[in-house]
Order: C-alpha cells, then sequence, then structure tokens
C-alpha cells in the first residue's frame, strides 16, 4: 500500500496537475456555508460555527479544519446575507488554506425565500518537498536526485470566486452551488502550478414533525462533483425537543457515518460524527474518520424583516 500511494504522489508532481480539491464534510447539514454562498443569512441570527475533521485516522489521515460565521443584512433596501469562510486542509505533502468573503441577495417568494450568492476569496497552496522519503530501487529516484520533485517548501496562491442559489420554506430546503469559477491556477514559479477544478454541490432536506411527539425526522441529501467523479450522502436525523439529534448517513461506496449532537438552551450546539469506512481504504489499515462541530447562535432582530418563518437552520 505504501509503495502503490508513493507511485501515486510521484504521479502528482507533474509540471500540470489537475484534482479534486474541496475537502469531504460528514456534517453537512450544518455546514452549508463552506459550499454554497446563498445561504448567507438564511437565519434573523449570527451564526458561527467551528468544524475539524480527522479522515483516515493514521500516517495517511487527512485533517481539516472549517471557521465560518454568516449574518443577516438590510444593504440599501434589500434582505441580504454576509459571511466569511476560512478553511485549512492537510492532505499528505499538500496544505491548502481558503479565505472567502460570500454575500447572498435575498428575495421573497409565494411560498418562500430565495437566496443568489457570490463568494471571492484567495486560496493558498504549500507543498513541502522536504517530506518526501522514497525507497531505493530501480524504479524509485529520491527526491534530490529527480529535478521534477522539489525537495523545499514550496507555495502559491490564486483568485478564487464561486456561485450559489438556496431557497428555503418553513420545512423544505434546497441549494445548488458551483465553486472555483475561474479553475485557479497556483503556480509554484519553480514550473510547476496547479489547476483546481471546479465542484458542483447539490443539496435539499425536509422538516418532517411526528404529530402529538416531540421528535421530528430530518431527511437530506448532499451531492456533489468535479466531473471525474462524484460523492453523494444520504442523510436521516432525529431530533428530539429540539434539542438532541442522532443519526445515519450513507456514502455510496465509502462510508456509513453515525452523527449525533445537542443544543443548549444559550445557543451553543455540539456535533459528531463517526465515519465507518466501507470502501477499499478500510483494508488499508486506516481507521475511521472523527468530526467535530460546535456552533453558536447570536439571536439579533430588524425591524424592517419580517418573514413567515425564522430558520432553515433546522439543527
Amino acid at each position: 500500500m505504501v509503495r502503490r500511494i508513493l507511485i501515486f504522489v510521484i504521479f502528482c508532481i507533474a509540471a500540470n496537475m489537475n484534482a479534486q480539491y474541496d475537502p469531504q464534510f460528514s456534517q453537512n447539514m450544518f455546514n452549508m456555508l463552506a459550499v454554497n454562498p446563498g445561504y448567507a443569512g438564511s437565519s434573523e441570527s449570527i451564526n458561527l460555527l467551528a468544524l475539524n475533521r480527522n479522515q483516515w485516522s493514521g500516517e495517511y489521515g487527512i485533517q481539516t479544519t472549517v471557521f465560518s460565521g454568516d449574518m443577516p443584512l438590510n444593504l440599501l433596501g434589500m434582505d441580504s446575507g454576509v459571511g466569511l469562510t476560512i478553511v485549512n486542509d492537510e492532505v499528505g505533502f499538500f496544505t491548502n488554506l481558503s479565505m472567502l468573503l460570500n454575500y447572498s441577495a435575498k428575495f421573497e417568494l409565494k411560498r418562500g425565500t430565495i437566496g443568489l450568492g457570490l463568494s471571492l476569496g484567495l486560496i493558498n497552496q504549500s507543498l513541502d518537498g522536504s517530506k518526501f522519503k522514497l525507497p531505493d530501487g530501480e524504479v524509485y529516484t529520491k527526491a534530490d536526485q529527480d529535478p521534477v520533485l522539489t525537495n523545499a517548501e514550496v507555495t502559491g496562491s490564486a483568485f478564487d470566486a464561486g456561485f450559489g442559489v438556496f431557497y428555503q420554506e418553513k420545512k423544505f430546503y434546497a441549494g445548488a452551488s458551483l465553486s472555483h469559477l475561474t479553475k485557479p491556477k497556483i503556480d509554484y514559479n519553480d514550473g510547476n502550478f496547479f489547476t483546481i477544478s471546479r465542484t458542483f454541490f447539490l443539496t435539499c432536506g425536509y422538516n418532517h414533525k411526528i404529530e402529538d411527539t416531540s421528535y421530528e425526522i430530518l431527511p437530506s441529501v448532499f451531492y456533489k462533483t468535479d466531473g471525474a467523479s462524484f460523492q453523494i450522502d444520504v442523510n436521516t436525523l432525529v431530533r428530539y425537543k429540539n434539542r438532541f439529534w442522532g443519526g445515519l448517513s450513507y456514502r455510496l461506496q465509502d462510508a456509513i457515518v453515525l452523527l449525533a449532537g445537542i443544543e443548549l438552551k444559550n445557543g451553543v450546539r455540539f456535533g459528531y460524527s463517526y465515519d465507518v469506512t466501507t470502501s477499499a481504504v478500510a483494508t488499508a489499515g486506516n481507521g475511521g474518520s472523527h468530526e467535530l462541530m460546535i456552533g453558536y447562535n447570536f439571536d439579533i432582530n430588524f425591524e424592517k424583516r419580517t418573514k413567515r418563518y425564522k430558520s432553515v437552520r433546522y439543527l
């Protein structure tokens, strides 16, 4: 397995690289702003979120951290939303850092509200070539003997943009978005560069209240593709008294996910998920994936904002 990974790494350090860039999350129903700028300001509160994911615990694990915040805003008489998303993703020898400002214009429809959003920001990617440790042999070449491979840390940045549409009713929501509109090209200034492919996201969910009980069933679907591969998550959560939730997700040909969480009376909420890997990755000796989420809502009121419901953020 180690030899295969090393061959894959060597292949990727070619003069022109194209690869799937956006990280994977299991608690995607909490983390909508990270993939859809149209979601910004979808509730009458300031929403803060921190999420940390350790994917495939072990030597070849991936660590992803997200910080995001959004709030509604009345801009020049128009209902709007603004937000900020910071994502740090450590994948092998690569570290990807993105910082995006989000804006969403809100329009009231007959049954709900639609948000048209735009995100603008920067992507920084670094590659630590000093970590290359290739085994000796006829097929392999050490990093300091191969002009294509670097044995130092290189970094580069590029402008990034995304677009999203988010629709919400009292019990239903749906969103579609496209990230990396300009296909950012990160130049390491050493003859190598990395091109980030566009990624399309699609999500929808529903809130079903069980009559005469304190339970709600919250099914949702999350789909993403970069044109070369795709991922689909089917989620089902059960919430009790608007405070406690638990459920399962199935990621096609990849994992079964266990989810649980609690929201305190002061607005702080905690969520946790664990991925039980079902793909061939599990046979490589890698453990499951852990994901911890912490969120906090500040309730605010706008005199000019009148909505038929408060928020689509069901959890």
